[in-house]
Order: C-alpha cells, then structure tokens, then sequence
C-alpha cells in the first residue's frame, strides 16, 4: 500500500466545502443583522453555533488517516512534523 503524502490544510476539499458553507450560513444572518441595524443575541448565538459545526469538521478533517498539515499558526500538525 502506498504511503499517503501529506498535503495542507488548504488543499482539502472537506476544509473549503465546511468554509464556504459556513459563510453560505452566516450571510443571511449578518444581512437581516444589516438590514434592521442591530444584531440579537440569538443571532449571534446562531453564528457561534455555525463556526462551532465547521471547526469540529475540520478539526476531524486535521485529524483523519490522510496526514494533513496546518500553516505554523494555526493548531495541529505543521509540515515539518512530516520530514523524516
């Protein structure tokens, strides 16, 4: 079986679906937010849970069997916890 090479966080698909559904999400909130010049505490609610979804699937993403690697800011392996 051949080794798997890892590759970024930012060339997964699963990552830019879970971001661009995030934002996909959230848009209609912030424009009724815009719209009435205020935001409730139950928007912001909605929001939060909406960036906790996305964070879990790319979390799980960070942390499946194909080794992918985060930029060095970000939390989770980086690529040189990949060089032998």
């Amino acid at each position: 079986m051949p080794t798997l090479q890892p590759k970024s966080v930012f060339a997964s698909k699963t990552v830019w679906g879970s971001i661009f559904t995030t934002i996909a999400a959230i848009a209609p909130i912030v424009g009724d937010a815009y719209d009435q010049h205020s935001i409730s505490g139950k928007e912001v609610a909605q929001i939060v849970v909406i960036l906790a979804g996305t964070a879990a699937t790319v979390v799980g993403r960070v942390q499946s069997e194909a080794p992918l690697y985060t930029p060095d800011w970000l939390p989770g392996p980086d690529k040189k916890d990949f060089v032998d």
